[in-house]
């Protein structure tokens, strides 16, 4: 199976590009030993089967966090695959200065220049038949986005190209000679064993890449020395260290060759139409305000589907529970056909209604370019509360589904960042979260009471982030953010996105919720949840004054958050809990749900993220958080309902 990796600097399509060959039939794997995350999928095409590796985004092969560091280990290891370099096109200049340090790797190699449509809106012109030459690869100018080239660059990898260009993709004289000299003293055993050229990983070296450093020790102990000395002799000639010095040289041969191969229209610079938007989306007052108002308008969107739908189907599937009891007289047979008929009408009738829009939603924002825009607007908040601006990525994620977001937090580079943004993603709320939300409150209150949740939750969170960033008050590094251009959402794309998203809920949550319904209806049978609902009766009467058959939902709540609210209809035996609990008690149950024990699966993820002790205090700090919120919400609630 032939192997093609997909290399390329954050915002360049490379995912796009990944997904228009994969098809979204994608799976989500961790590199050896690390809890950095790649995509990988199969591409049937010309007879041959091809497998597609999507790496994480890197601005550069010399590591700056987990990611690039796996990143490069991925593509050092991998000798025989294609490299398939994403560039974006409106950016070239930048781009390339990646694309030389992969064609330095000596491997095959396709260079696909991504987003020509936008480079050329842009009035950039690119001579690609002389880009190609320049580089000694294939360059292929792509629209991922609608599907063009991207045929071209599988069959451009099938000729499996490899740069050998020793004319035009060289530094300086005198920097060469410092390099060849370092180069001398690299022993051909490491050359074999890294499959890269001697010159390479001299330059590697005297970029104190530490990766290619260890790996030389192993064969020459005085490398140390000759590193050294050629380091010494490259600062006093310019100047400055000798990583700078590379860095500059490979920049100004990108420079040259993007001069040589790009012209410009004549036409002066006319102001597009996603920078007018910009002028308000980004401004300091109205972008909060139009963000706001994006918000408000996709919660109404959810809540108004999702009513619709809740009261219509529950209806239904009420009225076939109630047919079973009388119609089957055998009784072990009608308990569960009704605690799967209650299941599968709680994933319908609750769940499903606001979860679809909700990701719908999310997956336009996405697309836009939006979602990018919200993370800049944060970034100022982000650091009142004492975190990175990228802290803000985890947050946003957090909405779709805690589990992406706790592993997001891993691209910060601090060990007290990653710690405590993965911490508090836990505490926003999710898809599933979002069923309790409008199926409760808002479906029976009303949706501003809904919303008022989200802000309660935002407030909460900054809180705690700022008590625990004032514990250790390590200073928070500032955000250096790329803003995508404005897409229309293809149609096609989002509803693929939110299959995927949502697939996991009717492959692993719906079988979870029908035998969940089916083991509740036998434990009420039998008067077993009695035991349950005694031993929670502390923290649920007495504490948050709710009914006591709520306690064996909360326990459901923990393996999925959305089997809090659906098992809360068939624990109460009504599909109408206005009849059997007030506006209170359903404000402070969401308050609890909102905030206490994340969903098992989460739990394992936050381990291998945070460690154990952290996982521990997320644990425990979050039931005694909802504890003391919901008593808070008990309080508040006895005085406005």
């Amino acid at each position: 199976m032939r192997e093609l990796i997909l290399v390329g600097q954050p915002n360049s399509g490379k995912s796009t590009f990944f997904n228009a060959l994969s098809g979204y039939k994608a799976l989500t794997g961790n590199f050896p030993g690390a809890t950095v995350t790649y995509q990988e999928g199969e591409l049937n095409l010309f007879g041959r089967i091809y497998k597609i590796v999507d790496l994480p985004g890197t601005y550069s092969l010399i590591p700056q966090d987990k990611a690039e560091l796996e990143a490069k280990k991925f593509l050092v290891k991998h000798k025989d695959a294609t490299i398939i370099n994403i560039a974006d096109s409106s950016v070239m200049a930048r781009s390339l200065e990646l694309t030389i340090e992969l064609i330095e790797l000596q491997r095959p190699m396709v260079l696909a220049l991504n987003m020509i449509d936008v480079a050329r809106r842009k009035g950039i012109v690119i001579d690609i038949e002389k880009l190609s030459k320049l580089l000694d690869i294939p360059c292929i100018p792509t629209s991922a986005k609608r599907g063009n080239g991207v045929i071209d660059v599988i069959r451009a990898a099938n000729k499996n190209k490899i740069p050998e260009n020793s004319i035009t993709l060289k530094f300086q004289k005198d920097v060469e000679e410092i390099i060849h000299s370092l180069a001398k003293h690299i022993p051909e055993k490491a050359v074999k064993d890294l499959n890269i050229p001697k010159r390479t990983i001299a330059i590697r070296l005297l970029e104190e890449d530490l990766y290619y450093l260890k790996v030389l020790e192993k064969y020459n102990k005085e490398i140390d020395l000759q590193l050294k000395i050629a380091k010494e002799k490259l600062e006093k000639k310019h100047g400055k260290e000798a990583k700078f010095v590379i860095a500059a040289e490979r920049h100004n041969l990108a420079m040259e060759i993007f001069e040589q191969v790009t012209t410009f229209s004549k036409s002066e610079h006319v102001v597009s139409f996603g920078e007018k938007i910009d002028n308000f989306v980004l401004h300091p007052i109205l972008g909060y305000i139009i963000l706001i108002a994006v918000f408000y308008g996709l919660f109404t969107l959810i809540f108004n589907t999702g009513a619709h739908f809740e009261a219509l189907i529950l209806e239904r599937f009420d009225a076939l529970s109630k047919l079973i009891e009388s119609e089957i007289s055998n009784k072990m047979l009608s308990l569960t056909l009704i605690g799967l008929v209650q299941g599968v009408g709680g994933a319908l009738g609750i769940a499903l209604p606001y979860i679809v829009p909700f990701l719908i939603g999310l997956a336009i924002l996405e697309d836009t370019g939006y979602m990018a825009r919200i993370a800049f607007l944060a970034d100022s908040i982000m650091h009142k509360i004492g975190l990175h601006g990228k802290a803000v990525v985890s947050f946003v994620l957090g909405y779709g589904c805690s589990i992406p977001a706790v592993m997001a937090a891993r691209n910060l580079e601090n060990t007290r960042d990653r710690i405590i943004t993965a911490s508090l993603s836990v505490l926003i709320p999710c898809s599933a979260r979002t069923v309790v939300i409008f199926g409760l409150v808002g479906y029976y209150i009303g949706k501003w009471y809904a919303i008022g949740l989200y802000i309660i939750n935002v407030l909460v969170v900054g809180i705690i982030g700022r008590v625990l960033t004032k514990i250790d008050k390590t200073l928070a590094p500032g955000l250096v953010l790329e803003i995508p251009e404005y897409h229309m959402p293809v149609l096609k794309n989002v509803l693929i996105k939110t299959w995927i998203r949502i697939k996991d809920f009717i492959t692993v949550v719906l079988p979870l919720l029908i035998i969940g319904s089916i083991i509740m209806v036998y434990l009420e049978h039998y008067s077993l949840d009695t035991v349950i609902n005694s031993a929670l009766k502390p923290l649920t009467v007495f504490i948050l004054g709710l009914p006591e058959k709520v306690g064996t939902t909360l326990i459901f709540g923990i393996f999925k958050k959305e089997l809090s609210l659906m098992m809360l209809f068939q624990a109460l035996g009504t599909n109408n809990l206005s009849t059997v609990m007030t506006h209170s008690q359903m404000f402070v149950y969401a308050v609890f749900t909102l905030f206490y024990i994340p969903c098992i699966s989460t739990i394992p993820v936050l381990y291998r993220e945070t460690g154990k002790k952290a996982t521990m205090y997320v644990i425990f700090g979050t039931l005694i958080l909802a504890t003391i919120l919901g008593i808070a919400a008990r309080f508040v609630g006895a005085i406005i309902f």
